[in-house]
């Protein structure tokens, strides 16, 4: 019973803070991604930087980024998003995100390459 209890709880969503690895002394803020639902493969990066990496979640936050201008790139059930946000010492950053349902970017594939076929077969 125990086991199936931590396979259970292994499985769930959760929420993800990570740190930046920011230089000692220089101003910092936070940036909280939320996800419209929670997400398989969640990673992200930082000015090309990888903070987070495979987690299943709907809301990351993420310290010690410099302030300014970030980059950032995530990754969520198969979709890819990249984007700019200003990071702020006084406030914390909130970016709200729409993710697609786990396995639509595969069927999206799939039917692509499918339609691709079909009209190559009819060209041909």
């Amino acid at each position: 019973m125990r086991s199936l209890l931590i396979i259970m709880l292994v499985g769930c969503a959760h929420d993800v803070r990570a740190g930046f690895p920011a230089p000692p002394g220089a101003p910092t803020g936070t940036l909280v991604l939320l996800l419209s639902r929670p997400a398989n493969n969640v990673t992200v990066a930082i000015n090309g930087q990888l903070i987070v990496e495979d987690e299943k979640t709907g809301r990351v936050m993420i310290k010690d980024i410099p302030t300014g201008n970030a980059e950032i790139t995530m990754s969520a059930n198969g979709s890819d998003k990249q984007f700019r946000v200003w990071v702020d010492d006084t406030h914390v950053t909130t970016v709200p995100l729409g993710v697609p349902e786990q396995g639509m970017g595969f069927l999206k594939s799939v039917l692509g390459t499918l339609i691709s076929l079909i009209a190559y077969s009819l060209l041909r």
